[in-house]
């Protein structure tokens, strides 16, 4: 089996990486399919199961992502030896919205999510997996689910890679009186669907390089696979959504301590979408949690630049294989 450093896949070779060598593999590996949540949503996930497993790796993606965004990241965990399993959480990619259109973020509790990945772990992961070992890998919005996630069920997982989580979102420079104002609002009717204030639907824009993305090649990737396909253009968050990702910061810390499985938090320097001191503070309450941070990286570690990546992925294999 080849070491990570092997496969790392470099700036200037991943868009014919990706399209020769990722691409074919996934395609003959990968099963898809859906479940049904309790309120009748059908959530859209994906599995590879590696013949020689030595855990099943589920991976709990961010806001406003999708399956391919992780292609990357699946084939490396494919190719150190797991099975792998993701679910788009439910307003996401494939998976049903409680909304019109594709680009408006809705969720009704952020619990939502949470069962919903309870639900995917009970009916599909184990089920499917050939061993009884379960790790998680949880970036941003998929982080916070995953936290709560360890909070509820600490018998589940064995081990946790939280990538950039959003224990806390960050506001800017938004003030807490108008944070307060929206949470009111949003439990109007019919207010809790609308756009939260310079949100908006996808516009097509090409970002780069002001995104949370170091690399431009990956960003081109993910790009191309949202012009490519309207399932993926979630762009922009509902009253709703902006009211449970700003209260559920206070539900993660409160029951950090009940995190006992060993934890690594991957923290990004140059962040703007996440607040560090709370990322800081979930990693002190919860019993076995380390704090490794990424000097000059963006939101997105594991598509930043050539050497970031290379370090990233060699600490998030070192963490699981010890």
């Amino acid at each position: 089996m080849k070491s990570i450093e092997d496969l790392i896949i470099k700036e200037q070779d991943f868009a014919n990486d990706v399209k020769g060598k990722i691409l074919p593999l996934l395609k003959e590996k990968t099963k898809d399919g859906y479940i049904e949540n309790k309120n009748g949503l059908k959530l859209h996930y994906q599995f590879l199961i590696n013949p020689q497993e030595k855990a099943s790796i589920v991976i709990s993606h961010g806001y406003c992502e999708f399956i391919p965004k992780y292609t990357e990241v699946i084939y490396y965990f494919y190719n150190m030896g797991y099975s792998v399993f993701i679910m788009e959480h439910q307003g996401h990619g494939f998976s049903d919205r409680l909304v019109t259109g594709y680009s408006k973020v809705y969720v009704k509790h952020f619990e939502d999510y949470v069962q919903d990945f309870h639900l995917f772990i009970e009916k599909v992961v184990i089920p499917e997996s050939l061993t009884e070992h379960l790790y998680l890998f949880a970036h941003s919005m998929g982080g916070g689910i995953g936290a709560l996630y360890l909070e509820e069920h600490p018998e589940i997982f064995e081990k946790a890679v939280l990538t950039s989580p959003m224990i806390k979102l960050s506001t800017g420079t938004i003030s807490n009186l108008v944070i307060r104002l929206v949470c009111v609002v949003s439990y109007i009717p019919f207010l809790a669907q609308k756009y939260l204030p310079g949100h908006h639907d996808y516009d097509h824009s090409y970002k780069y390089p002001h995104c949370s993305t170091i690399s431009k090649a990956r960003y081109n990737f993910i790009f191309d696979e949202r012009e490519r396909e309207p399932h993926y253009r979630s762009n922009g968050a509902s009253l709703s959504w902006a009211r449970e990702a700003f209260n559920v910061s206070k539900k993660i810390l409160k029951n950090a301590h009940l995190v006992k499985i060993p934890v690594i938090l991957m923290q990004a320097s140059l962040d703007t979408l996440v607040m560090p001191e709370e990322q800081v503070e979930f990693c002190r309450r919860a019993a076995n949690c380390q704090l490794r941070r990424f000097e000059d990286s963006k939101h997105e570690i594991f598509n930043a630049s050539d050497d970031i990546i290379q370090e990233y992925y060699s600490e998030v294999f070192e963490f699981y294989e010890k």
